[in-house]
């Protein structure tokens, strides 16, 4: 997940490690974070993969060089086929659809649509879950405000469901409309 992040990053240009992290913490929100520990390592595997290089600037403070991080033509194959991946249904799921779908300019429309396409299956399947979960606890022996209250979480669920749908549909016949 965060291969695709950072190969996607740097399509859109040359970044030092710390900006990734920096862009990361925004793609991500306020609540999950990378830490050093995590993104370093990663960008040392793209570099031994050969889908990133790094390139020596001039020294920041304390006299040690700045590494500028740019991707290389493997890896631009590599961001290219993480982003025609089926998408996994796991809790993953929705984060991997905002990275993708944050370097829709890098993929062709057909790509674009596709993960669309999956993501809003992915939501329908989750839409169906909630749907039967509802059902099965409306006639489920629960305390009367235990399960008023799951009635109320799924239908919450379900309104929000609703209308990621209904958002990810009117995206896919947008970007079916516009030309290239």
């Amino acid at each position: 997940m965060y291969e695709l992040f950072v190969l996607g990053e740097l399509m859109t240009g040359d970044k030092h490690g710390y900006r990734l992290q920096e862009s990361l913490k925004h793609a991500v929100g306020p609540i999950r974070q990378i830490s050093s520990g995590t993104l370093y390592p990663l960008i040392s595997r793209l570099v031994k993969r050969g889908w990133i290089r790094p390139r020596p600037e001039g020294p920041q403070q304390g006299g040690r060089l700045r590494k500028m991080y740019e991707v290389t033509e493997a890896g631009r194959e590599r961001f290219q086929e993480l982003m025609r991946e089926p998408l996994e249904y796991n809790m993953e799921t929705e984060l991997i659809f905002l990275f993708k779908m944050a370097y829709f300019q890098h993929v062709t429309k057909d790509v674009r649509i596709a993960c669309l396409e999956q993501y809003r299956e992915y939501l329908r399947y989750n839409l169906e879950y909630v749907k039967s979960e509802s059902e099965v606890i409306s006639q489920k022996e629960i305390p009367e405000n235990k399960r008023i209250q799951l009635l109320r979480m799924f239908d919450y669920r379900k309104h929000v469901g609703l209308t990621a749908v209904q958002w990810v549909t009117e995206e896919i016949e947008r970007i079916r409309a516009a030309e290239e």
